[in-house]
């Protein structure tokens, strides 16, 4: 008997594995089995409510190997769900997050994503991560477990990044599919919109650095916490001064400046790792094992790195 019929119960509705290729989006298919510490959506699969976060699918799997891609969101209502729970100063500004994605109970990476300011309001950002499901990790049972956690940054990086960075984070998207093959762990191949940047297990450990201007972050979205702030007027004044903000963030030149140095860190154990700068190139001493966290030497707010 299949362990998970130990706790079923009358109320329970049965499970439906999904097949491959799988792309999941919402929360309400019937594959999704279970959510812990996040709600469901229709337009997203969830989003988290507290320091981690986890959804497990059911999927009709062979037992072979298989590649999966999750994709993670950070959007407005993700900064006020943070911000009523973290509860900051209005002067904190909002700060890159960093976090880590495990499956079936294995680290397989991690993702830094960061919002930009524009004219109107600040832009989403979104991070992917692809990696490998071993032979027999996605077994007959066909539970895929995937959890969004947190790891304490490096000393060097401590007021930089954002503390408690899973709560409000979306799960966009995972897709499913067999594998032809081994590959790297893959993250998005995008500008991160901040001074940091991750190196997946499986990269190279030469990467070459490309730097661009950006917006400065913008200020956080704080809701009104007591009788009077939650008045009409009192509200509609808040909003105009956070649209002016806005404004006044975007019209700020970027002048990032010279890159004065990097720095490297192990992301689960914080141990710096010696990183060498030469040009445009990164040049690490080894190969990439684990998840690695790489950032400017001294904080650049308004500077987006890409490695690649």
């Amino acid at each position: 008997m299949s362990v998970g019929l130990w706790f079923r119960t009358d109320f329970d509705e049965p499970s439906v594995p999904a097949g491959l290729p799988l792309e999941l989006t919402t929360g309400m298919h019937p594959s999704v089995t279970i959510v812990d510490q996040m709600v469901r959506g229709r337009g997203i699969i969830g989003r988290v409510t507290g320091d981690f976060g986890a959804v497990a699918v059911k999927v009709a799997g062979t037992g072979g190997p298989v590649r999966v891609a999750v994709s993670i969101g950070l959007d407005e209502v993700s900064t006020r769900w943070w911000a009523d729970r973290v509860r900051p100063s209005r002067t904190t500004p909002e700060l890159p997050r960093l976090v880590t994605l495990r499956a079936q109970g294995r680290i397989r990476g991690s993702a830094v994503l960061a919002r930009r300011q524009g004219w109107r309001g600040a832009a989403s950002s979104e991070a992917v991560l692809e990696f490998d499901l071993a032979e027999g990790e996605l077994d007959g049972d066909g539970l895929l477990m995937i959890e969004l956690g947190e790891t304490p940054p490096p000393s060097w990086a401590a007021g930089r990044l954002s503390g408690r960075p899973v709560v409000g984070l979306r799960f966009n998207r995972i897709t499913v599919r067999e594998s032809t093959g081994p590959e790297p762990t893959r993250g998005s191949n995008t500008p991160t919109g901040c001074d940091f940047a991750v190196l997946q297990p499986g990269a190279s450990p030469v990467q070459r650095l490309v730097t661009q201007p950006v917006p400065a972050a913008p200020p956080l979205p704080l809701t009104p916490r007591n009788k009077l702030t939650r008045r009409r007027p009192a509200r509609a004044a808040f909003k105009a001064a956070r649209a002016a903000r806005r404004v006044a963030y975007r019209a700020m030149p970027a002048r990032p400046g010279p890159l004065s140095g990097v720095l490297a860190a192990d992301v689960m154990t914080g141990e710096p790792i010696a990183v060498e700068l030469s040009g445009d190139e990164i040049r690490l001493p080894g190969p990439v094992e684990a998840p690695v966290l790489v950032g400017a030497a001294r904080p650049q707010p308004t500077l987006s790195w890409r490695l690649r």
